[in-house]
């Protein structure tokens, strides 16, 4: 998971950014490890707002666990938290560095549906 998470923040910049700048796809989405009460991190998926250099304003896509808030609300968080990125170009997703290494562990007809989807990494 931890490959999966560098992979992805080492191709936010050359691919996530451009194509969110010429809006070449949709549905854009960031995954951030939030810091929990806990002392942990949950990974969400946010619908991106706002980003900038210091930081990212979004809106939480689901349901946090590990944290007080809730799907629909604004949250912000620096660029350095981001676990993942995705979009839809095409009728394909790109990105999707961590949900990639999870597909072993779901369902098969779910995992299968998901594989059709994802787009050939950069």
């Amino acid at each position: 998971m931890n490959a999966a998470i560098g992979q992805a923040r080492a191709t936010y910049e050359s691919v996530f950014i451009p194509a969110v700048r010429a809006r070449s796809g949709s549905q854009f989405m960031l995954k951030a490890g939030i810091d929990t009460p806990a002392d942990g991190l949950e990974h969400i998926w946010i619908a991106p707002i706002s980003i900038s250099a210091q930081k990212i304003t979004g809106t939480l896509m689901n349901e946090p666990v590990h944290f007080k808030a809730h799907a629909g609300d604004e949250i912000t968080f620096a660029p350095n938290q981001i676990s993942d990125w995705s979009f839809r170009r095409d009728g394909k997703l790109h990105g999707n560095y961590t949900t990639r290494v999870m597909l072993p562990d779901i369902p098969a007809e779910q995992a299968a549906n998901l594989r059709a989807q994802l787009a050939p990494l950069p």
